[in-house]
């Protein structure tokens, strides 16, 4: 049996241990590394379960084939009319342009002729996000011009956000300079199919520019770039594509790879990272929110316990039984990276694990460091 200072002593260094040690790992999970090692788990865990693609979903992809018969882009805005005017017999769910259309057409009657077009297909349209400059240090969205505007179903941002290792994983829900907060476009196409909108219970975050964001969420990939139904913007123009390819879709008009127009984006991979075009992005995007499986990211209190439970658990297991204080360390790991795995599966919440992970062995270590100290200060007397 211990002697009551050597228990006290033993006491209050845990104490200090499990003080300390969170809020290490705290500040440790802001910096480079543990965020990358992060998304290293997070990308792997996600490819064990990949959602099928969405069948009620397509895109009219910008693609060499359509430069090369329609001419150079940027085409004429009446091309987008053409194209609404092809659609509208269809009765496509919802068209979304990830085509910024702020700026009058050169002929002011091919916007005059796509809002015309627009009225007879449900048409997502979204604002362009002009960053801060020098000369104009408030970031701030572009709409498209007014006559579209007010001819669209819905008009909303396309902003992705890129993590540390360069690669899309999330979408905030509302983005917006404080006096108004702008949805999500693909939010509002997810919407078009008799969902409601989904709520944030999360505050604004607000950005050094005065910008606000709010409703982060992530969304599982189908799979690699061309997972879903790619029907060129040429052939659709033409009436090459059956209609029954057309009706009742959710339809994304964008620019592909091989257009050369430099729209790419890196996603992850079972190899790291990939490219894909941004508009298969969008597509992903608004299957998981028709879905209903998008990806939280709980934050403050949630984040911290996540954190500091499982080595305070495995503290408090070495100090009631020192003698399985390995099986309590190893266990520890073990369960923290089912834990992770299980919520992410079946909860869609993300909690990172490498600063638990990381803290339950430093806390061993500690443990069997401390454990060796005292033994030694035993056997010198």
């Amino acid at each position: 049996m211990q002697p009551p200072a050597r228990s006290t002593r033993l006491l209050a260094e845990c104490l200090l241990i499990a003080l300390l040690l969170p809020a290490l790992l705290g500040w440790l999970a802001q910096r480079p590394g543990l965020q990358e090692a992060n998304l290293f788990l997070y990308d792997r865990l996600l490819h064990l379960r990949r959602p099928a693609v969405d069948p009620g979903i397509a895109i009219i992809g910008i693609d060499a084939k359509s430069i090369a018969a329609l001419g150079p882009w940027p085409w004429p805005r009446g091309m987008e009319a053409d194209l609404l005017d092809r659609l509208a017999p269809a009765a496509p769910r919802a068209v979304m342009f990830d085509l910024f259309m702020t700026r009058p057409a050169a002929r002011p009657e091919d916007d005059a002729r796509l809002a015309a077009a627009m009225a007879r297909v449900p048409v997502f349209l979204p604002v362009r996000f002009d960053a801060a400059t020098a000369a104009r240090p408030q970031s701030r969205f572009l709409p498209p011009v007014p006559t579209l505007a007010r001819a669209a179903a819905g008009v909303g941002h396309v902003n992705l956000l890129v993590d540390s290792d360069g690669a899309v994983r999330e979408i905030h829900r509302f983005e917006g300079d404080g006096r108004q907060q702008v949805p999500y476009l693909g939010m509002l196409v997810a919407a078009r199919g008799g969902l409601d909108l989904p709520a944030t219970r999360d505050r604004p975050a607000e950005r050094g520019d005065g910008w606000r964001v709010q409703g982060r969420f992530g969304f599982r990939f189908a799979g690699t770039a061309a997972s879903y139904p790619v029907l060129s913007f040429v052939d659709v123009l033409r009436g090459q594509v059956p209609v029954e390819q057309l009706r009742d879709r959710i339809l994304l008009v964008g620019t592909l790879t091989d257009s050369l127009l430099g729209d790419d984006l890196n996603v992850p991979a079972r190899r790291l990272v990939a490219p894909m075009p941004g508009v298969e992005v969008h597509a992903n995007a608004i299957q998981a929110l028709r879905a209903g499986r998008t990806i939280g990211f709980p934050e403050g209190l949630i984040r911290a316990l996540w954190t500091a439970v499982p080595v305070w658990l495995v503290l408090l297991l070495c100090v009631l039984r020192p003698s399985a204080s390995t099986l309590w360390v190893m266990g520890g790991l073990a369960g923290t990276l089912a834990a992770c795995a299980a919520l992410l599966a079946w909860a869609a919440l993300w909690l990172p694990a490498v600063a638990p992970l990381l803290g339950i062995a430093i806390a061993g270590v500690l443990w069997s460091w401390r454990r060796a100290v005292d033994a030694l200060r035993h056997a010198a007397r």
